[in-house]
């Protein structure tokens, strides 16, 4: 005679002995699953304008006029001119922040290169961020990534790198009238062809 029993008890330990065993086990997390739509790439931000970093600059020297503005970084890190009355140029090295990272030190000037300053700074009816916002409609799309008072053609000009989807054009704008002086665009990088 067979003993029902132990198979009942049996077929009732192995589902109490899963059971046991699946509240021991820690949960795991299931790997995304990849969709047919991804977010575009972000466009990458370069932090804030030439335009910005002049007026933080100015705020900075206290005095004088900004003449260039260089991005030497991405962004990150901005290289300012600043003339002063008498013609003398100070440079200052700011970061997107604002923050000083050198300067204001006097860069050495002879009495031509003042006179020369003063002169250019007396022209420029037209300023630094009047002229960027010049740059960026003769470029759209475009970043300035340097901007700086220049002689050209016997008359002065704000001469600018803009890039534009990997290409630089080099834009002036005369400082007098606003009027886009040039506006010519490097030649697009080609691609490496395998051999």
């Amino acid at each position: 005679m067979r003993r029902p029993t132990r198979i009942l008890t049996l077929a009732g330990a192995v589902p109490l002995t899963l059971l046991a065993l699946t509240a021991c086990t820690q949960p795991t997390a299931l790997p995304p699953i990849p969709t047919a739509t991804a977010s575009p790439t972000p466009t990458p931000t370069y932090g804030p304008s030439a335009a910005t970093i002049a007026t933080l600059a100015q705020r900075e020297a206290g005095q004088g006029t900004v003449v260039s503005v260089e991005d030497e970084a991405d962004g990150t890190e901005w290289d300012v001119r600043v003339v002063l009355e008498d013609g003398t140029e100070q440079e200052l090295h700011l970061g997107t922040d604002g923050t000083v990272l050198a300067g204001p030190s006097t860069d050495p000037t002879d009495p031509n290169e003042e006179s020369r300053n003063r002169a250019q700074v007396a022209a420029a009816s037209i300023g630094l961020a009047a002229a960027q916002k010049r740059m960026l409609a003769a470029v759209p799309g475009g970043r300035v990534t340097s901007i700086g008072l220049d002689d050209y053609q016997q008359g002065v000009v704000w001469r600018g790198d803009v890039l534009a989807k990997g290409v630089r054009h080099d834009v002036r704008i005369d400082a007098v009238s606003g009027a886009i002086v040039m506006n010519a665009a490097d030649a697009p990088p080609t691609p490496a062809t395998g051999s």
